[in-house]
């Protein structure tokens, strides 16, 4: 993402005199030509989906038990004019040690990019991504996914996630909440075990402080603590759950996006369906 999106002005920056220009109006253009800087920008992308590119291990954090945040650095010092692009969604494919695996990135910058990545108790590749050394090279290819968010194009988006599957809907909220002329509602709903297993709650909480964004957390074990601004629900995202969340709102007005394992996506996929919401995009 472009980092020198125009600052907003405040109410208080308009003297109310209907000068010419406004403020406001300034703004709006200078925001246009960010956006068409940003699009014409997509032909200097450091990343390509036919090569692999080298990247250094910036930081790496144990969220919980089951999952950490690696952040990756591009290793190569004249990068010109090039820069990490992704549209909101997509996905690389990251190589260590001869083990090749996708996983999609929660933030980026014009040189960095964030992962959430699940640590299983029995995958030896990801434990060797968990002890991953500052400055250790990964190599990494793409970006992959033809899913394209538009802006207030539905008037509500309504998300399916089980474990690492929310890493596909941080960077798409977050796109959301930063265009101030997007009127998008969403409601994210999320599986897991636990609270203490939830990764990324306090971007979540974030999330749900602005007006469109609605979270409910869904918890096969304890589900007895409070988050504050998120909702909190015993049980797994099964059928029955799926057509009372969709019983909120319009097919025709709506989007569904669903993200998790094989099993999952496949479920939903098939009740969404029944449930007459043609417009769906599953990420896998």
């Amino acid at each position: 993402m472009l980092s020198n999106r125009p600052q907003s002005p405040k109410e208080e920056d308009c003297c109310g005199n209907s000068c010419n220009p406004c403020i406001f109006d300034v703004h709006k253009n200078l925001l246009k030509q960010w956006e068409l800087k940003k699009l014409n920008s997509k032909s200097n992308n450091l990343l390509e989906p036919l090569v692999y590119k080298l990247f250094k291990v910036y930081e790496l954090k144990q969220l919980n038990n089951d999952y950490i945040s690696l952040i990756l650095r591009y290793s190569d010092k004249e990068i010109n004019d090039g820069r990490v692009i992704f549209n909101p969604g997509q996905h690389v494919v990251i190589n260590y040690l001869k083990w090749s695996k996708p996983f999609t990135p929660i933030s980026w910058t014009d040189d960095t990019i964030k992962f959430l990545i699940r640590i299983y108790a029995d995958g030896i590749n990801t434990k060797r991504l968990k002890n991953l050394e500052s400055g250790e090279l990964i190599k990494v290819r793409g970006p992959y996914g033809d899913f394209v968010y538009s802006r207030n194009k539905f008037k509500s988006i309504v998300m399916f996630s089980v474990g690492s599957g929310l890493a596909a809907f941080v960077p798409i909220i977050k796109s959301i909440i930063d265009d101030e002329e997007d009127e998008t509602r969403v409601c994210l709903n999320a599986g897991f075990r636990s609270v203490d297993l939830v990764p990324l709650t306090k971007n979540l909480q974030l999330f749900t402080d602005y007006w469109n964004v609605e979270c409910n957390l869904y918890l096969t074990e304890d589900a007895s603590k409070k988050v504050n601004g998120i909702n909190i629900e015993k049980g797994r995202i099964d059928e029955k759950i799926c057509k009372c969340i969709l019983d909120n709102y319009l097919a025709s007005s709506s989007l569904v996006l669903i993200c998790g394992t094989e099993k999952f996506n496949l479920s939903l996929e098939r009740w969404i369906v029944e449930y007459n919401f043609v417009n769906y995009h599953v990420f896998k």
